[in-house]
């Protein structure tokens, strides 16, 4: 995706110049333990190397590092987030198999989902991204399964990727009528199916509630990276 990949001090600073808005792809990553400024030295960094994008976005590796910059960066008004890498090792759980369907058949879920964020500022913000996604699955070669209702209607999605080095659980999403019923889970073990890989990753907020769903599924974590960003605007 990134066709801009250079040092900077702290690591390395990452472009997709095709699609400037679309913030993890438009990084500044924080790489090993080295010692570190504090978060006010980072945000002028950012500040320099970023300041021809609307956003700015800080990727620290290091969990020990992250955690000491994760409070200096709040005051500062970023949103500061800790992720968790999980890994699936081997076949996924047993379970239904959903239709795959073309990317841009999950959009107006996707639309669903991207309105509830605290970052989607309106309509049109929603659909700018959506296009963003739909870019972006065509370079990745991102594939969807698509759940129905009772009546056949579209009511949950996971989307994944492939490669020989294993595979991804990108994004899963149940309409809120149908949540509690299992259909997440077994989205995102049908996913892992389909992929056909030796093993599966997936993200997670690690203070959120879909980590103990991939737990109850045999992902383990893996990694923990707090992500740092200041939102356009």
């Amino acid at each position: 995706m990134c066709d801009t990949i250079a040092p900077w001090e702290h690591g390395t600073a990452v472009r997709c110049t095709a699609l400037p808005d679309f913030w993890s792809y438009n990084s500044l990553r924080v790489e090993g333990a080295r010692p570190l400024p504090g978060s006010d030295a980072l945000a002028h960094a950012a500040d320099r190397l970023q300041g021809d994008l609307g956003h700015r976005h800080i990727e620290v590796e290091d969990e020990a590092a992250g955690a000491r910059l994760r409070p200096g960066f709040t005051a500062l008004g970023w949103v500061a987030e800790r992720l968790v890498w999980m890994r699936l090792d081997g076949p996924p759980p047993d379970g239904p198999d959903f239709e795959e369907v073309p990317f841009e058949a999950t959009r107006e879920l996707r639309l669903a989902w991207t309105r509830t964020a605290a970052w989607a500022t309106g309509e049109e913000t929603a659909l700018r991204f959506s296009e963003l996604e739909e870019a972006v699955a065509r370079i990745r070669g991102s594939r969807a399964l698509l759940a129905r209702d009772a009546s056949g209607a579209p009511a949950g999605f996971a989307i994944f990727q492939a490669r020989a080095s294993g595979a991804e659980v990108e994004q899963a999403y149940v309409v809120p009528e149908l949540r509690g019923h299992g259909t997440g889970g077994a989205l995102v073990a049908a996913a892992a199916r389909a992929a056909e890989a030796d093993q599966t990753f997936i993200v997670a907020d690690d203070e959120g509630d879909p980590k103990r769903l991939y737990l109850r599924l045999g992902f383990t974590p893996v990694w923990l990276q707090h992500v740092f960003t200041r939102r356009p605007g």
